[in-house]
């Protein structure tokens, strides 16, 4: 068994063991087991190393040539021999020419074909452009086209000026024609679109003759548009009172006395109107706001009996037959001032008392 070494020092293939109380040194042999294996295998390393090698670098030199070939192939795209545009591949073209033979047919109403006029050539370093600017620059070639803002209505191009704001000016002006105090929402209800694009010389550029289109009064307008407005108004309700009843035996049954007279309420009512083109089609209740509340009447109903004699407060006729003489003025016989009325009767006839 080896002593309790506590330090050791390599150097060379041998290694040196101290023994910390003698200070001895123990020399050991050491095998590098690395070594060993670089001697017998290097050869067969080497060579497995080297194809390796070989095979990732023409793997990343094919790769870049790929990469580097399409980045710069492209093709130059021709309008009647003048170049407007490159694209990246001919897909591109086709799309950007169908999509602009499509635009044309919506603007001139009849299938129309660029195949004669469009022209492309391949090349390498060739930068493609945005598709979207390819197509405007043939539409741009085209006779009778303009690229406007455009404003339609429900998908149909109405009028076109170089102006966005000229446009949206026509619309506000009708939104103001229809705006009142009382106006807390105005919409149009067709559907409006502002767009740059091109368009032929059928769609009027006038803008007085825009807005007659669009005037919501212009009944002889296919394009007169549709305003809704929302107006809110308010107002006082009266909310009656209620009525409570007790029994007083200080009034005679069949007899009611109001001991208080009721007071109504009030609500504040918010109220909305929906009309179209200033005409109202619906109202709507938004809310009931309490602000002053209805006090009940106090009514006592009699519980004392009701003698023969009593009063009613009313009175019946005494006597059946002809009125003779009405009450007030008169002329003729008696007094020119006639006190009550005279019924005429037989004699022996009934006659009872008008009231209690």
């Amino acid at each position: 068994m080896l002593p309790n070494f506590m330090n050791f020092v390599t150097r060379g293939d041998t290694v040196k063991l101290l023994e910390p109380e003698t200070g001895h040194i123990f020399r050991m042999p050491v095998v590098c087991v690395r070594s060993f294996f670089n001697r017998t295998l290097s050869r067969r390393q080497r060579a497995h190393r080297a194809w390796t090698m070989a095979a990732v670098t023409l793997f990343l030199v094919l790769t870049l040539t790929v990469v580097f070939i399409n980045s710069q192939a492209g093709f130059a795209v021709y309008y009647n021999g003048e170049q407007i545009g490159s694209a990246r591949s001919m897909k591109d073209v086709n799309a950007v020419v169908a999509g602009a033979e499509e635009q044309l047919q919506k603007i001139f109403g009849q299938d129309v074909s660029l195949d004669g006029a469009i022209s492309v050539t391949a090349g390498l370093g060739v930068k493609a452009d945005d598709t979207e600017n390819i197509k405007n620059a043939i539409l741009g070639e085209i006779d009778g086209l303009t690229q406007m803002h455009v404003l339609e209505v429900n998908g149909v191009a109405v009028g076109a000026a170089e102006s966005e704001t000229a446009l949206l000016g026509i619309l506000t002006d009708i939104l103001n024609d229809f705006t009142t105090e009382q106006t807390t929402a105005i919409r149009f209800v067709d559907t409006l679109r502002l767009t740059r694009r091109f368009v032929g010389d059928d769609v009027t550029r006038d803008l007085a003759e825009i807005k007659s289109l669009l005037d919501p009064r212009n009944a002889s307008s296919p394009f007169a548009l549709t305003v809704e407005t929302t107006e809110q108004k308010q107002y006082t309700e009266l909310v009656a009172c209620d009525v409570d009843f007790v029994e007083d035996d200080a009034v005679y049954v069949g007899s009611t006395v109001v001991v208080q007279p009721g007071v109504p309420g009030e609500n504040l009512i918010t109220e909305n109107t929906v009309s179209l083109n200033g005409k109202p089609q619906f109202t709507q209740i938004v809310s009931t706001t309490p602000i002053k509340a209805p006090q009940a009447e106090l009514v006592a109903v009699g519980t004392a009996p009701r003698p023969k004699t009593a009063s009613y407060g009313s009175y019946i006729w005494p006597a059946e037959g002809v009125v003779t003489s009405g009450f007030g003025p008169r002329s003729g016989f008696g007094s020119s001032n006639h006190q009550g009325i005279d019924i005429a009767g037989f004699y022996g006839d009934d006659i009872v008392a008008a009231d209690g």
